[in-house]
């Protein structure tokens, strides 16, 4: 479902929450159309704030480095991406919903208008 109609069945107050990347600040190799995606939906959210805010829907972008998934095969396979995950140079998908969850609880006067989550140990960002 498209950001719009979620807004418009939110009514009049809500969430949304983006999902993008950080590959829109952090551009590697080969990433050229995936890193304009995302920061296009960097740009969409912003706008999207501005137009749904005053309606009292809160818009919030989260951009999550290295995450573990299958969208890293078949270039880091999942016995690898598990050893990144315990050096900590790549995220769990959980760390991403507990971030997530910290936009959504907080009081509804504020937004958290991005929240970037990175491994700690992630090299070069």
């Amino acid at each position: 479902m498209g950001a719009h109609a979620s807004a418009a069945r939110l009514s009049t107050t809500g969430d949304l929450v983006l999902i993008g990347s950080m590959s829109a600040h952090v551009l590697g190799p080969g990433s050229t159309v995936y890193a304009g995606i995302k920061a296009g939906i960097a740009g969409f959210s912003e706008a999207l704030r501005r137009e749904l805010g005053p309606k009292g829907i809160r818009v919030a972008l989260v951009e999550p480095g290295l995450t573990g998934s299958t969208m890293q095969e078949p270039d880091t396979p999942p016995e690898e991406q598990r050893e990144k995950i315990a050096e900590e140079t790549m995220l769990r998908a959980e760390d991403i919903a507990v971030g997530v969850h910290y936009l959504l609880t907080q009081p509804s006067r504020t937004v958290v208008q991005q929240l970037t989550i990175v491994p700690r140990a992630q090299a070069g960002e």
